[in-house]
């Protein structure tokens, strides 16, 4: 005698756990993008930029190694040795080259023609990752570069004034050189990560990255004084917000992910900053960069693991204002 139907239900398929890289790169995106904003703020409170640099590493690095304390809590750890030691010194050493190369290039070009072609770190990645498996890149990673560089473009290259040329010429080798560095920072640190996890590598490198920018802050020179409280309060958001948050979640997700879908999704930064500057500086934002806007987020929306989250999200505001 077979037993009712009506008091069982078919077992219901165990549902996929749920990716949090992808968010964990946007948040870090946004964050670091909110950096150009907090550091404007802070120049407008009268810091100068040697001690604005100065202070962000210099107060990110007690967050940096309190954090290690307690994402790492109860895990096993990696006994550090020099073998540890030494790769995340590297790891150091080519971030702060980026940190330098950039900062000289937005000094010489100015940060629209520098963003533009920083922002060619994500092709550094592909090709390195191209080069080690001996293979091309994916044709959606491709296809995501191409989209999102052309949104990059619409939206900066209209503004980009008249430079002398041989200014031209170093700013734009200074601007080359902090992408080539940056790129294979986020390349290198990938297996780091794995080895040391996400928190201890950040905790080192950025210790080391400290112990090279505050000396060439220094050397530079200019108003190295801490003029008010609000000029101190919006270096503590540029170290803690802006700086120890998106470092964690951005080699989370490197480790989670992989460096080459991470560098793509962070293409959309430079447009998430000049969108935010529309929205707290006052910045107006033309028809044509509006535009460029929209091109950079379908770039970012074409990689895969990232349109799905996005659109389930979108589709539950629609629910939620039907």
């Amino acid at each position: 005698m077979s037993a009712p139907a009506s008091g069982f239900s078919a077992p219901r398929s165990p549902k996929a756990p749920v990716d949090w890289a992808p968010w964990m790169v946007l948040i870090s995106t946004i964050a670091l993008s909110f950096k150009g904003i907090s550091a404007k703020y802070a120049y407008d409170a009268g810091m100068g930029v040697g001690m604005v640099l100065i202070l962000r590493f210099v107060l990110a690095a007690p967050f940096f190694w309190a954090g290690e304390r307690l994402l790492g809590a109860g895990r096993p750890r990696l006994p550090l040795g020099w073998a540890e030691i030494r790769p995340c010194i590297l790891a150091g050493v080519l971030f702060s080259v980026a940190t330098y190369s950039d900062f000289s290039s937005v000094q010489l070009i100015g940060a629209g023609l520098s963003r533009v072609i920083l922002f060619t770190y994500p092709a550094v990645i592909l090709i390195i990752g191209a080069f080690s498996r001996r293979t091309w890149p994916a044709r959606r990673q491709m296809l995501a570069f191409a989209i999102t560089y052309l949104g990059l473009l619409i939206i900066i290259v209209p503004s980009v004034g008249l430079v002398e040329r041989g200014v031209m010429l170093e700013g734009v080798a200074m601007s080359l050189l902090s992408s080539v560095t940056y790129g294979s920072f986020l390349v290198y640190s990938q297996s780091l990560t794995g080895r040391l996890g996400s928190a201890r590598f950040t905790a080192i490198s950025n210790t080391v990255t400290m112990l090279m920018i505050v000396p060439f802050a220094l050397a530079m020179g200019g108003d190295l004084t801490i003029p008010n409280t609000t000029a101190l309060i919006w270096a503590v958001v540029i170290a803690t917000v802006c700086t120890v948050l998106p470092f964690f979640l951005l080699f989370e997700g490197i480790r989670r992910w992989g460096a080459e879908r991470t560098g793509l999704m962070t293409l959309s930064g430079p447009a998430l900053t000049i969108a935010m500057a529309w929205v707290l500086l006052g910045e107006t934002l033309t028809p044509l960069q509006l535009a460029g806007f929209a091109v950079v987020m379908a770039g970012v929306g074409t990689l895969q693991g990232v349109d799905r989250p996005v659109l389930r999200l979108l589709r539950r505001g629609r629910r939620a204002e039907a």
